[in-house]
């Protein structure tokens, strides 16, 4: 007798997203998978985040934005209402759109790289707003494009203080967990480590996350094509087909 694929049983997957409606989330679903979705770690804001309030900062050229927890930390209305806004990749674009926020350019590779790859901006003046934990990717390769950039750590990320109780009950069954940044593979290592590995595997969202995960001894198992729910997809799929 012939088992048709379909038929078979997919393992879980966990999405470190509190949000049911995540995209990620969604998507996976539709596909037939069980999905555990709990953040795993947690934002915390930092005092250079109040600079984003003093109006002689946006005499900028550009505002450059790597991540949606930025957004968040933005004055609204902006200070200088003719900035214009670059975003790393479409959810932040579309994070910023929801806002009020036009944006002028994303980079068809979705990332950092991309983002100074492809920058249309010659070299302006740029206000830029991360993460303490980001990488130097847009600041560094801006500023060697002749850019004057403000880098801004107005956020950080830690790990929560526990294993969320539902992802620790079905850790032994979980087949796959999608690591969205590296920040979140730091906090799993360290939250599951108790636990001990069996067979999970991971699929890292972009190369600095699938560097990471290497540095931690954990390597990806595969890596999305993009930061998109459909390469996520893919990448969970090529794992349990």
């Amino acid at each position: 007798m012939t088992t048709n694929p379909a038929d078979l049983i997919k393992p879980p997957v966990v999405v470190p997203r509190d949000d049911s409606h995540d995209k990620f989330v969604t998507t996976l679903k539709q596909a037939g998978y069980g999905v555990i979705h709990k953040a795993l770690t947690r934002t915390v804001k930092l005092p250079e985040a109040d600079k984003l309030c003093d109006a002689e900062l946006w005499q900028a050229d550009w505002l450059v934005v790597t991540s949606k927890t930025t957004v968040g930390l933005l004055p609204d209305p902006l200070p200088n209402p003719d900035i214009k806004v670059a975003a790393v990749g479409e959810a932040t674009a579309n994070t910023l759109v929801k806002r009020g926020i036009d944006v002028a350019f994303v980079p068809q590779d979705h990332s950092g790289a991309g983002l100074v790859a492809q920058w249309p901006g010659g070299a302006a003046n740029v206000l830029l707003p991360v993460s303490k934990l980001a990488a130097d990717t847009v600041s560094d390769g801006l500023s060697q494009l002749g850019c004057t950039v403000n880098r801004l750590e107005v956020y950080t990320t830690t790990a929560v203080e526990n294993l969320p109780e539902v992802i620790a009950q079905s850790w032994p069954s979980v087949g796959v967990v999608v690591v969205t940044a590296s920040s979140v593979g730091r906090a799993l290592v360290d939250l599951v480590e108790p636990l001990g590995w069996r067979r999970q595997r991971l699929v890292a969202l972009g190369k600095p996350t699938a560097q990471t995960l290497e540095e931690l001894g954990h390597p990806a198992d595969a890596v999305a094509s993009s930061p998109t729910p459909q390469a996520v997809l893919e990448a969970v799929e090529s794992l349990v087909a």
